[in-house]
């Protein structure tokens, strides 16, 4: 049997179950234990079966599970940032919306709000199956290069084509802030898409939960007084409040609990 049939058949079995021993896969390829490493070492760094001590795990199921462990955190401000930031969405406004368990809760209300001949632009792969069923949604999706692990798109030709257009809005995620530091993320491809998104949009809306602040992750994107608007929750310290509204930007944070806000508007 040569390789590439040992590789399809070792993909094959992981569709019929999520998980797959080295003993198994080395009895149904009739090979030693040895090569059965060797493939799944090589089919973990193409990024098509994750690899564990023993064996190997299906991708869509770890996939699934970190999407649904992700969307369990703070779900009730998610859900609160993302009814605030709908709020700034007006009828045929182009809109962009990058990967995110909070952006995806925006397009859910985008989704069935009422406002209509909006364009939703998105290099997210969960964000654009969410609109496929949306008839009255025009949606327009940037390709690229996937990241697995948050179903997005970067490199070259997304950024190209983000450089390519115009929107009204921009309503992006991210991993880390700091005042001093500004908006990072892990990524550094990530953060290049999102530095293209910014000089695209005539606004852009930074959506985060609270427990983002305070924290520095390795590529930066953008200083926090480039952006038009910080929407986050009530958790948020009082002196990071006064510390962002000193940059200039128009802060809005809502209260989860008591399904209302509190903002300091800076004049934009």
């Amino acid at each position: 049997m040569l390789t590439v049939e040992k590789k399809n058949l070792i993909l094959s079995m992981l569709q019929e179950k999520p998980v797959v021993t080295v003993p198994e896969l080395s009895q149904a390829l009739e090979t030693s234990e040895v090569t059965v490493r060797k493939i799944l070492n090589e089919l973990d760094e193409q990024g098509l079966l994750r690899r564990t001590r023993g064996g190997a795990v299906n991708i869509s199921t770890i996939r699934e599970f970190e999407e649904k462990e992700k969307e369990k955190k703070n779900t009730g401000e998610k859900r609160a940032i993302a009814k605030k930031a709908y709020e700034y969405i007006d009828p045929t406004d182009t809109v962009f919306i990058d990967a995110g368990s909070t952006t995806l809760e925006l397009v859910k209300l985008i989704k069935n709000g009422g406002k209509r001949d909006i364009v939703v632009i998105t290099n997210a792969l969960n964000i654009a199956f969410e609109l496929l069923d949306a008839d009255d949604i025009e949606l327009v999706f940037i390709g690229g290069s996937v990241r697995h692990k948050i179903m997005s798109c970067v490199g070259g030709f997304a950024e190209n084509t983000i450089n390519s257009l115009c929107m009204d809005k921009a309503f992006i995620g991210c991993n880390s802030i700091t005042v001093e530091t500004g908006i990072t993320t892990p990524n550094l491809y990530e953060a290049q898409v999102k530095q293209c998104v910014l000089r695209a949009a005539r606004e852009t809306i930074l959506i985060s939960d609270s427990t983002k602040f305070g924290h520095t992750s390795m590529a930066r994107i953008s200083p926090i007084k480039n952006i038009t608007r910080l929407i986050t929750d009530s958790r948020i310290p009082q002196q990071l409040r006064s510390q962002i509204e000193g940059t200039g930007v128009d802060l809005v944070v809502v209260n989860p609990e008591e399904n209302n806000e509190t903002r300091k508007d800076n004049g934009f």
